[in-house]
């Protein structure tokens, strides 16, 4: 799952919305570390702030587990003891109860800094389930592994691709502080930012999977729209609208997709730079609906509205 959100760039502050700040529990008082990214590609650059609660020496022992209980009374109870009892540290998690009062699963980042490996972990959990121990009784099963989500905030994004990726090395090394809502770009990240001045639009991308938070910078003079279409819930739909997106000079930011009746019609939803889009946004929507009613199906233009940022 991605969240995303666009902002202003402020004295070298950045304003996080309350949905993505939550998502990430980026709130008032966080520590913040940040790391910088170079993107370039035939000629052209950018730009990539990746911002996240856990500091670097903190990613070295950060595993994913997952528990399986029981959904009754002391079930999370007898896992956190479990954990606790080995000095292991519950970072992020959620629990969710999948059948009412059947089975729940609770799954989380955890920091094994003080106990050992993962394999040592998980033969202890299998050891006391085998010898039916009533410290686990409401406790089914442990998936853990080391999580890799350290990648994300050390080597950025495009693996595999042709996009040149450089890591700016910065001498600061200390969290930033959520104050007011506000994320502090330090002096040193900014000054390694060429060309992204103040009033640049910041796009915002909640990473929940590697538990960070991308930011990514836009000329100031960005204009921005978001429109929802539906389309039949066939093969080539999604090719004919990206398709007549791609000829009016429109730039997606972000599409989703959801099927509303399957193999009958779904909803394509887009965000898109439309800057250099002759004629601005009406004339954008006019001609879109002209497009639509051209295809071979039933396209219909549901919403449209430019973002003010």
């Amino acid at each position: 799952m991605r969240l995303y959100d666009f902002a202003r760039l402020h004295s070298s502050k950045v304003i996080l919305g309350e949905r993505i700040a939550r998502a990430m529990g980026l709130v008032e008082g966080s520590q913040v570390y940040t790391t910088m990214f170079r993107y370039e590609r035939d000629g052209v650059s950018g730009y990539e702030i990746v911002a996240s609660s856990f500091g670097p020496e903190n990613y070295r022992q950060i595993c994913q587990a997952t528990f399986h209980m029981t959904d009754s009374p002391g079930s999370c109870a007898q896992v956190s003891k479990f954990l606790a009892d080995r000095n292991i540290d519950i970072l992020n998690s959620v629990s969710i109860s999948m059948i009412g009062n059947v089975t729940m699963v609770w799954k989380m980042l955890v920091d094994l800094s003080y106990y050992g490996e993962v394999a040592q972990l998980r033969e202890e959990f299998d050891t006391l389930k085998k010898q039916k121990n009533l410290a686990l009784a409401n406790v089914d099963a442990m998936e853990i592994s080391v999580s890799n989500i350290s990648d994300r905030y050390t080597k950025g994004i495009a693996s595999g691709s042709a996009v040149k990726v450089k890591a700016i090395r910065t001498k600061q090394k200390t969290a930033s502080k959520i104050h007011h809502g506000s994320l502090p770009l330090s002096s040193e990240l900014m000054a390694n930012m060429e060309d992204v001045k103040d009033g640049a639009l910041v796009m915002m991308v909640a990473d929940t999977d590697a538990y960070v938070l991308s930011l990514s910078f836009l000329p100031a003079d960005t204009k921005l729209a978001e429109f929802e279409i539906c389309i039949p819930d066939k093969p080539g739909a999604v090719y004919s609208i990206t398709n007549v997106l791609g000829r009016a000079n429109v730039n997606m930011l972000s599409l989703s997709t959801r099927v509303l009746v399957f193999y009958e019609r779904m909803t394509i939803r887009i965000v898109a730079d439309v800057t250099q889009q002759k004629g601005g946004t009406m004339a954008l929507m006019n001609d879109l609906s002209g497009k639509l009613s051209e295809l071979d199906g039933h396209y219909e233009l549901l919403s449209f509205k430019e973002m003010k940022v």
